[in-house]
C-alpha cells in the first residue's frame, strides 16, 4: 500500500522490532482509552486488532478490553475526520452450534447464548453486536473480519478444536472428514489489505475468512504429519462430552475462568463446521497466498529456532 503504518501499544520497548520496520509506536491501551484518540488522528484507516485472548481472568476483564476497548476505539475513530473505514477483527468463535449439514457464512447469526460459552467468545460476540449498533447510527464505515484459527511464526497451530499432543502424536477427538478452519496470519494480513484498499463507503460489511473451506482433519494431519514428522490417532469425542457434563459444574464451582468447559461449549466445537468464505473470494479477489504445506513449514521452522528440543526440523 505504501502508506505510513502506526501502532498503539502497551509496552514501546516489546514493539521495537515494530519500530525497526519503520512502524510509528504510541503508548496507549483499548482498556483504559488512553492514547487511542492520538493514535488515529490523520488516520485513514484504522484497523482494530487488539483483544484479550487466552486468560484466565474473569469475565469482566474480558468485557472491559473487548467490548468496551472496541466502543473506545470506534469513538475515536468516528470523531477523526480523516478516518474513511474501520477494520475490526472478529473471530469464528461468534459462531453458535449448528445443524447437521449447515453451512457458516456471513448470513448465519451470531450465537444466541453468549453466556454459556467461553469468557472469550462470550466477549466477541457482544463485541460484534457493539459493533453492529455503532454502525448503524454513525456515518465511518466499519468491515468486520472473521478469521478462522489464526496461526503462524508465534503460535502454532492446534492438533484440533479438541485434542492434544503427547510426544510426536497428536490425539484428535473428531472425525477425518470433519471441516478445521485454519488461517496463516499472512493470509489474514493480505485480507485486511485488501479491505483496506476497497473503495466502497457504506456502512457495515462483514467477511469471514479461512484459507481453504474444504480443509479436513484427515487433510491437514495428513500435511502436517509429513511436514513435523508425527503421527495422529483420531478418538471419539464421546467421553470428552460425557466429561464435560460431569465435571463442568464442579470445575466452575471451583474458578469462573472455566466457564467455558461445558456441555453446550464443547458440543459446538466437537461438530463438523464448514466455513464459506465464497463472499470474500467473490468481492475482494482474496485467496490464500500461502498454501498449507508452506504456511506449515514456516511456522514449525520457527517454532524450532525458538523453542530448543522441538520435534520439528526440516527436511
Amino acid at each position: 500500500m505504501g502508506a505510513e503504518v502506526r501502532a498503539l501499544v502497551r509496552s514501546p520497548e516489546k514493539s521495537r522490532s515494530l519500530a525497526e520496520l519503520g512502524v510509528r509506536v504510541d503508548q496507549g491501551d483499548v482498556e483504559s482509552g488512553a492514547g487511542i484518540v492520538e493514535a488515529v488522528l490523520g488516520a485513514n484507516v484504522v484497523f482494530h486488532l487488539a483483544a484479550k485472548v487466552n486468560s484466565s481472568a474473569p469475565l469482566a476483564e474480558f468485557l472491559e478490553t473487548n467490548v468496551r476497548g472496541t466502543e473506545r476505539v470506534l469513538k475515536a475513530a468516528a470523531g477523526s475526520a480523516s478516518v474513511r473505514r474501520v477494520v475490526y477483527a472478529s473471530s469464528i468463535a461468534v459462531y453458535g452450534r449448528i445443524d447437521a449439514g449447515e453451512r457458516i457464512d456471513e448470513s448465519t447469526k451470531l450465537d444466541p447464548v453468549p453466556e454459556k460459552r467461553d469468557a472469550y467468545s462470550h466477549s466477541k460476540i457482544l463485541a460484534e453486536q457493539a459493533v453492529a449498533n455503532f454502525a448503524g447510527t454513525n456515518v465511518c464505515p466499519i468491515t468486520i473480519v472473521r478469521p478462522g484459527i489464526v496461526y503462524g511464526a508465534s503460535q502454532p497451530p492446534p492438533a484440533a478444536l479438541v485434542g492434544f499432543r503427547s510426544g510426536k502424536t497428536h490425539f484428535v477427538f473428531g472425525e477425518p472428514e470433519w471441516h478445521v478452519p485454519l488461517i496463516y496470519v499472512e493470509n489474514v494480513v493480505d485480507a485486511l489489505v485488501a479491505i483496506a484498499e476497497q473503495p466502497f463507503s457504506d456502512g457495515l460489511r462483514d467477511y469471514n475468512i479461512v484459507d481453504d473451506d474444504a480443509l479436513t482433519l484427515g487433510g491437514y494431519h495428513l500435511v502436517r504429519n509429513e511436514v513435523e514428522r508425527s503421527r495422529t490417532v483420531f478418538l471419539s469425542p464421546a467421553p470428552v462430552l460425557a466429561s464435560a457434563a460431569v465435571f463442568g459444574p464442579l470445575a466452575r464451582a471451583i474458578t469462573p475462568a472455566a466457564s467455558g468447559f461445558s456441555t453446550y461449549q464443547l458440543e459446538r466445537s466437537l461438530q463438523d463446521r464448514y466455513y464459506d468464505t465464497a463472499k470474500i473470494r467473490r468481492e475482494l479477489g482474496w485467496s490464500p497466498r500461502v498454501p498449507l504445506r508452506a504456511a506449515l513449514e514456516a511456522s514449525f521452522l520457527a517454532t524450532s529456532n525458538s523453542r530448543p528440543g522441538s520435534p520439528y526440523s526440516p527436511k
